[in-house]
């Protein structure tokens, strides 16, 4: 596939088989992501790749994590919060955690930047791969805790979930842009 029709066509499909990715191709995946441009050379991003029975752990963590953070509300709202939390890493067979982490070398925002250029990177090669994918964060993504249980370091930054699988079925999701002239200023 060109590299142009790649970029068009990938897409976040989160409808995917409980059927294993070999870690060869999740390593792949991470090898393409650590390709990405960072000023400086500062490597900013770190992986973590939750299959099996972690991903019921991560839940479970997760899950606990949110039982904190859901004590003024009702018992109902409360339960929906932290079972959705729960459940959320056993959407996809395969979860690659990726964070930003500050050198300090350069502004942060450069950090995270790069780190979203290696997100990129490995989902264009999962969507040449044939797999489906879908970034997410939410309000957990951001907990103290969680980069304690994820080993990572406090200032570190989660920026994305990615959820990596097998798609249920052949998708063809039609995507439009703004054309490229009404957000581009020439300055000649």
């Amino acid at each position: 596939m060109e590299l142009m029709d790649l970029i068009k066509s990938r897409r976040s499909i989160g409808a995917v088989e409980e059927k294993d990715v070999p870690d060869e191709v999740i390593n792949e995946l991470l090898e393409a992501a650590t390709w990405a441009p960072n000023h400086k050379k500062t490597e900013p991003w770190k992986f973590r790749v939750i299959k099996g029975d972690g991903r019921v752990k991560l839940g479970n963590e997760m899950a606990r994590i949110m039982q904190e953070k859901t004590k003024g509300l009702s018992e109902e709202e409360a339960q929906k919060k932290i079972e959705k939390a729960r459940k959320g890493p056993l959407r996809a067979p395969v979860l690659i955690i990726m964070a930003a982490s500050p050198s300090g070398k350069v502004p942060e925002i450069e950090e995270v930047v790069a780190t979203g250029c290696a997100m990129q990177n490995l989902l264009l090669l999962a969507t040449e791969k044939g797999l489906a994918t879908i970034a997410r964060t939410g309000d957990i993504a951001y907990e103290p805790e969680l980069n304690k249980y994820l080993q990572l370091e406090e200032n570190d930054k989660i920026i994305g979930l990615v959820y990596v699988g097998y798609p249920k079925q052949e998708f063809n999701i039609k995507a439009e842009r703004v054309p490229v002239e009404e957000k581009t200023i020439w300055f000649n």
